[in-house]
């Protein structure tokens, strides 16, 4: 599905202003038009049938908007010609820039209404940038909307064509500020754990945190339920604006009622887990995805993405999960978190991978997590982190821990310096995916249908 909408908790929905609910109803409609755009992008693609890589990187050489993120390459006279969004989209994009105009119309933050203006005049002109900054500008507002072309996975010639996607939620201040809290905590964790290689050269003032009750969300993070996010991709875009890193809360709490628990009781021993209450793997479920996603954000490297080509994806995703609970120890020193709840995190850490090697055999989840994973199993099992007979796991936390400060120093090195050939033969080792199959032959009845 290109599309989800989710209900408000009761609570949530109560608190809501008048000119809050008729925003939701606009921007929710927003989103979902631009779901269209994105299947559109999934289907078409962003090169014509039957060119080679080759000679994209040779047209890319005169004219370089072919190697644009914005742009749709086509072929025209026996010459590839790039085609800019705005105007490749135009006959969907300008009607979802009048409701947007429309949604500003009626707000009175100014803030985001300004966010709001910005955003419908880069679908008409293609000033992504700006629209972008705007949105992090965004201030005391409980609406936060966004629509951009953001994600590249579905580029497989470059990985450099972005995709549209959009969302509209409301903000849960309370675990927003414990999380914005905690990410200080977490940066000067980088800078005591990577002395040697952690310089993200994004300063933490330029990092915020949102934890937000999604009720419309479309385009890539739709189609593989992604808990959480971290804007831009562009290391230069986020060393000139700023970052934001949003955790879906909907989409967390979705996910952990309909896999992460009923997974939880199938792969580990009764006894060994009727010692973790349900609220407390719930919290984890949201610690685990903002120690992921600061984890990745808190070790992003210029050039990095370029140096690793299609390995890049792969550590990157799983150097999130190890760097973020990592780094989690100095939390635990400062009395932010509990040892339970780090352990819960760790338990969570596991069911959410084996989720997503669900969700994946079903095409429901991106490659190159499930590369990462599979690193993260191969290690853990193969190091007596996890014991395993017939799909049910005993955890050692120590040797997890132990493993996970292993891996994240491996996976920092690789991002900041490592060549393609070491990243390459790292991922050839430790990559094998059959390890996700040890743990779910117990998993067979746990429905995958969204």
């Amino acid at each position: 599905m290109y599309y989800h909408k989710f209900a408000l908790d009761k609570k949530v929905a109560q608190d809501l202003s008048k000119e809050e609910k008729e925003l939701l109803v606009i921007l929710e409609g927003i989103v979902k038009d631009a779901s269209l755009i994105y299947k559109i992008q999934l289907e078409k693609g962003f090169y014509p049938k039957g060119v080679t890589v080759e000679q994209l990187e040779k047209a890319a050489e005169n004219d370089k908007s072919i190697a644009s993120p914005y742009t749709n390459v086509e072929m025209k006279n026996d010459q590839l010609e790039a085609v800019s969004y705005h105007k490749y989209f135009a006959e969907h994009l300008e009607p979802i820039a009048k409701k947007i105009e429309k949604a500003a119309g009626i707000c009175t933050n100014k803030s985001l209404k300004v966010s709001l203006q910005a955003q419908a005049r880069s679908l008409i002109d293609g000033s992504y940038e700006e629209a972008y900054n705007q949105w992090l500008n965004v201030k005391n507002s409980n609406v936060d909307f966004y629509i951009g072309f953001l994600e590249r996975h579905l580029d497989k010639a470059f990985f450099i064509k972005k995709t549209l996607q959009a969302h509209v939620g409301i903000v849960d201040k309370k675990y927003s500020k414990l999380m914005e809290d905690n990410k200080e905590t977490l940066y000067s964790s980088a800078k005591i754990s990577f002395s040697k290689y952690h310089s993200t050269g994004i300063p933490k003032r330029g990092v915020s945190v949102f934890v937000e009750h999604i009720t419309a969300i479309a385009g890539y993070p739709a189609y593989v339920l992604t808990s959480g996010q971290y804007f831009p991709s562009d290391f230069d875009m986020a060393l000139k604006y700023g970052s934001k890193t949003i955790i879906y809360y909907s989409i967390v709490k979705f996910k952990f009622n309909k896999w992460y628990y009923p997974i939880f009781h199938k792969i580990f021993e009764k006894t060994f887990a009727s010692k973790y209450s349900k609220d407390l793997l719930f919290e984890a479920a949201l610690w685990c995805i903002f120690l992921y996603e600061l984890g990745k954000q808190l070790h992003r490297y210029n050039g990095a993405r370029k140096r690793l080509q299609d390995a890049f994806g792969p550590l990157d995703e799983a150097n999130g999960f190890v760097s973020g609970i990592e780094h989690s120890k100095h939390l635990v020193v400062k009395g932010l978190l509990s040892q339970d709840t780090l352990e819960a995190i760790m338990i969570i850490h596991i069911i959410w991978m084996q989720t997503d090697w669900l969700l994946f055999k079903n095409n429901i989840a991106k490659h190159d997590h499930i590369i990462g994973s599979s690193i993260l199993f191969n290690s853990y099992l193969s190091h007596g982190a996890l014991r395993e007979q017939a799909g049910i796991s005993w955890p050692n936390f120590s040797r997890i821990f132990f493993e996970i400060e292993a891996l994240s120093y491996k996976f920092v090195y690789l991002l900041q310096e490592g060549t393609y050939a070491e990243a390459r033969e790292f991922i050839e080792k430790m990559g094998d995916l059959k390890v996700l199959e040890k743990l779910s032959v117990n998993l067979k009845k746990i429905s995958t249908k969204v």
